[in-house]
């Protein structure tokens, strides 16, 4: 009976299936279809992560300041989260109002006082147990289309695949979108205290 990929080793199997080759046992066979996987497979992963804001792979933190200023143009820095790594951020926010930043090296730089708590709303890579199923098939799709130019050097099959993961990345797409509470008003912190609480407990329910 088939079975959901929960490691990248069987996400790189399924793939290889498709376009009729033997499955590897592991990233470091010594076999042609062993180097394509073990040299792309995680550059299509954060490629498919990097296309849209998934909510299975979405994280939240509140960054810490570095002491040293930035010599110049910004207030401060904060250290980004490696603890997952950082694929894409998505916004930096202070007290849910997005903020102007600068990415240099691997650290945010924004304007800043240092009694602000500096949000980061960021894309990871989670662990493939953690794909939902219709993410999976797009990175198999994927990964299809290369190993099909790569390694068969069938352009016909790989176009086909290509095909395929486009459709797929629309659904998964499409699913995930439907996975999130419609958002309701969420004034800022400065908002409340200007025009009062009460104005917002009929709004907001509370």
């Amino acid at each position: 009976m088939p079975t959901t990929p929960s490691t990248d080793i069987e996400v790189a199997q399924k793939a290889m299936v498709l376009v009729g080759l033997e499955p590897l046992a592991s990233f470091t066979d010594q076999t042609d279809e062993a180097l394509v996987a073990n040299t792309i497979f995680e550059d299509v992963v954060e490629d498919c992560l990097a296309q849209h804001s998934w909510n299975f792979a979405t994280g939240q933190v509140k960054l810490s300041r570095l002491t040293a200023a930035p010599v110049d143009r910004w207030d401060a820095a904060y250290a980004m989260p490696t603890s997952p790594a950082v694929v894409q951020v998505q916004t930096v926010t202070i007290d849910d109002t997005p903020q102007q930043y600068d990415i240099y090296e691997r650290y945010i730089y924004i304007n800043a006082s240092v009694n602000d708590d500096v949000v980061l709303n960021y894309v990871y890579r989670p662990a493939v147990q953690y794909w939902p199923p219709n993410f999976t098939m797009w990175v198999i799709f994927r990964l299809a289309s290369v190993f099909a130019l790569s390694v068969t050097r069938k352009a016909d099959v790989a176009k086909s695949y290509v095909d395929l993961a486009e459709a797929q990345f629309r659904r998964a797409k499409s699913r995930d979108s439907q996975q999130v509470t419609t958002s309701g008003l969420r004034p800022s912190r400065y908002h409340r205290v200007r025009l009062g609480n009460g104005i917002y407990q009929n709004i907001e329910g509370l």
